[in-house]
């Protein structure tokens, strides 16, 4: 097994390990973002625990909250998986090996106590740190999009794309005239990533009417 991989280290190694390899990538449930290779592998032996923080509900916790007291108790960043965050639970998948210590050794994200046990995978949080937008294009060219989500005029967004802070499907692309399609995932830095979810038809002006998800 590898530890958990980032998506542009998954999307690299689906593309140039051979079609005919035993492997198999998962992340400790099925729509897992972070994930781990396995070599003959079944889902069941990875070595993958969901851990369980519980924390009074008026009190709101971030993925990069969570993020950065793992980090900073010496954590690779390799060892820890997708972070769940709900109202007040947040379910963090990490590599098995780190479990024990993390169970005994926190009680606290930032200044907030939480409880720590083992998590019920069969029952997941909605992410909070998400929204959809509904946006009109006037076409699924890159720089009309990111213009759209971010608000800018075409000529700056295309200023972002050129200065290669932007990704598509997780590799940093420069051109700006790339055409998207449903399912694409664009990561805008400083903005988040938004993934376009579905195109919706025209409107009466014959612009396109879509529905995209920004993960903040």
């Amino acid at each position: 097994f590898t530890g958990f991989l980032n998506e542009h280290e998954s999307l690299y190694l689906r593309q140039h390990l051979p079609k005919s390899a035993d492997i198999l990538f998962y992340g400790g449930y099925d729509d897992a973002v972070r994930l781990m290779l396995g070599a003959g592998a079944e889902k069941e032996s990875f070595p993958i625990t969901a851990l369980e923080f519980t924390y009074k509900p008026e009190y709101t916790l971030r993925h990069r909250d969570f993020l950065g007291a793992l980090t900073a108790l010496g954590i690779r960043r390799d060892t820890i998986g997708d972070i769940l965050t709900g109202e007040g639970r947040t379910v963090v998948f990490v590599c098995d090996e780190i479990a024990p210590f993390l169970t005994a050794q926190v009680d606290r994200i930032g200044r907030i106590g939480v409880k720590l046990g083992y998590a019920d995978t069969t029952c997941l949080p909605e992410p909070e740190d998400t929204e959809e937008l509904l946006l009109t294009l006037s076409s699924l060219r890159l720089d009309a999009f990111v213009a759209a989500v971010t608000h800018l005029s075409r000529e700056k967004a295309a200023g972002l794309i050129k200065s290669e802070r932007v990704t598509v499907d997780h590799v940093t692309v420069t051109e700006v005239s790339g055409q998207l399609r449903e399912g694409t995932t664009v990561t805008i830095r400083k903005y988040g990533k938004y993934v376009l979810t579905a195109l919706r038809g025209t409107s009466r002006k014959g612009k396109l009417k879509t529905a995209v998800r920004h993960f903040q």
